[in-house]
C-alpha cells in the first residue's frame, strides 16, 4: 500500500534551504493538504548563502501559508552549524534538532531527501542523513519512534522530463514505498513565485521541466533493529582474559 494515503500520522518535511519545498516536494505537499493531513516543515538554514537569509525565510512563510500551513508548524533554523553553504554539515546536530521537532508535534512519518538529495547539493545530502541518524537513534532507543520516506532521486535523463514522468512511470516496476503527482504544469511555478528572490531564468525552466514539479517517489528508510553493544562490555569483549576464556570454552 501506498505510505502517504489513507489515515495518516502528523507529517513533517524536513528540507535544508527555503525554496526546497516547492522546487522538491510541491506535488506531495498538495496532496497531503488536500487529504487534510497535519504537516509541519522543519527547514534547517535560512539559505543565507548571499545575504538574503532574512527575506528568503519571510518568503518560505508566504509559500507554506499558500498550502495554509502556518507559522505555529513551521521553523526556520538559522544556526552557525547550519549555514548554507556547498559543504557538509554535522550530522549529529541536524539528529538533534529532528528529534527535538518530531517530540514536540507528535509526528509520526518525516520526508526528506534521499542520499543524492536530487541535485547532489552536499546541504541536502547532509540533511538526509542527519534524518536518517534521528530515526536509527529513535529505533536503537525505543523512544519517539517515527518513519522516513526518502525523495528518490532520479538520473539524468529522467530528471528533466516533466509531465512525462507521470506518463512514464504507469510503466514501469515500482520498488517505490510512495508516489505522489500533480499534473498541473503551473503549480509548482506559483510556489517558486512565492521566493521571488531566488526566481532567476534557469529555476523557471528547471521547474517546467523538472520531474520534481509533476512527480514524486519516495524510498522507506529501513532502521536498525538490534541495540549496539554498551561501551562497557565491548571494552570487556575485547580484553585478553575475556578472550582467553572464550577459547578454554
Amino acid at each position: 500500500a501506498d505510505a502517504l494515503s489513507g489515515e495518516l500520522p502528523p507529517v513533517a518535511l524536513v528540507v535544508a534551504h527555503p525554496d526546497d519545498e516547492a522546487m522538491f516536494f510541491w506535488p506531495t505537499l498538495l496532496q497531503l493538504c488536500a487529504a487534510g493531513a497535519d504537516v509541519s516543515v522543519l527547514c534547517l538554514s535560512t539559505g543565507n548563502f548571499d545575504g538574503l537569509g532574512a527575506t528568503r525565510k519571510e518568503e518560505m512563510c508566504r509559500s507554506c501559508a499558500r498550502l495554509r500551513i502556518g507559522p505555529k508548524n513551521l521553523d526556520i533554523l538559522d544556526l552557525d552549524s547550519l549555514q548554507d553553504g556547498f559543504w557538509a554539515w554535522p550530522e549529529d546536530v541536524i539528529a538533534a534538532r529532528v528529534r527535538e521537532f518530531i517530540r514536540t508535534r507528535g509526528v509520526g512519518l518525516v520526508l526528506t531527501f534521499d542520499g543524492i538529495g536530487v541535485s547532489g547539493h552536499p546541504n541536502h545530502i547532509s540533511t538526509s542523513l542527519g534524518v536518517r541518524r534521528a530515526c536509527d537513534i529513535c529505533a536503537v532507543e525505543g523512544s519517539s519512534s517515527f518513519e522516513v520516506l526518502l525523495l528518490e532521486s532520479a538520473p539524468l535523463p529522467w530528471k528533466y522530463f516533466g509531465w512525462l514522468c507521470i506518463w512514464a512511470d504507469a510503466f514501469r516496476e515500482r520498488a517505490d514505498a510512495a508516489r505522489c503527482t500533480c499534473r498541473s504544469p503551473l503549480a509548482c511555478l506559483r510556489a517558486l513565485a512565492c521566493h521571488w528572490s531566488q526566481l532567476v531564468w534557469y529555476r523557471v525552466l528547471f521547474t517546467l521541466f523538472s520531474r520534481y514539479a509533476f512527480v514524486n517517489t519516495y524510498v522507506r528508510h529501513v532502521p536498525p533493529t538490534a541495540a549496539p553493544a554498551e561501551p562497557a562490555q565491548e571494552a570487556e569483549d575485547a580484553a585478553p582474559g575475556a578472550l582467553r576464556q572464550r577459547r578454554k570454552q
